[in-house]
């Protein structure tokens, strides 16, 4: 008999060696998108991390010149793999078809933050 065994509002991944996790923050790992529940230094070596991928909204660090408008849309620099939310994050898309990971709700302070909801929570490239 078949059973559910998550409510699917985060999901296990595991973090590139030599990589800094901050909780709290947007990241993609393992082509999953959605907000660090642990922090990993980089020189730790169990790098498994639940990236929570609820439609919550969540205060992230975002690049200079981003999320300045609300109801905008962010999306990832252009490149597959790991990606993080205060470096990696552009406000149209890089290629035709490209999915936003965050609409903003509320726009960047002059701290760096922005308030987004995550968007893109399935597997992507």
């Amino acid at each position: 008999m078949g059973r559910k065994i998550s409510d699917g509002l985060a999901v296990d991944c595991v973090a590139p060696a030599s990589t800094h996790i901050i909780k709290g923050e947007l990241y993609r790992i393992d082509k999953w998108t959605g907000i660090a529940m642990d922090d990993i230094t980089a020189t730790e070596v169990a790098r498994n991390v639940a990236l929570e991928a609820s439609f919550a909204l969540w205060r992230v660090l975002v690049p200079a010149g981003k999320a300045g408008t609300r109801g905008g849309f962010l999306y990832w620099t252009a490149g597959t793999g790991f990606k993080v939310g205060a470096t990696d994050l552009v406000d149209a898309p890089v290629a035709t078809g490209d999915a936003p990971v965050a609409k903003v709700e509320g726009v960047r302070n002059s701290n760096g933050y922005a308030t987004v909801r995550v968007l893109n929570t399935g597997p992507t490239a």
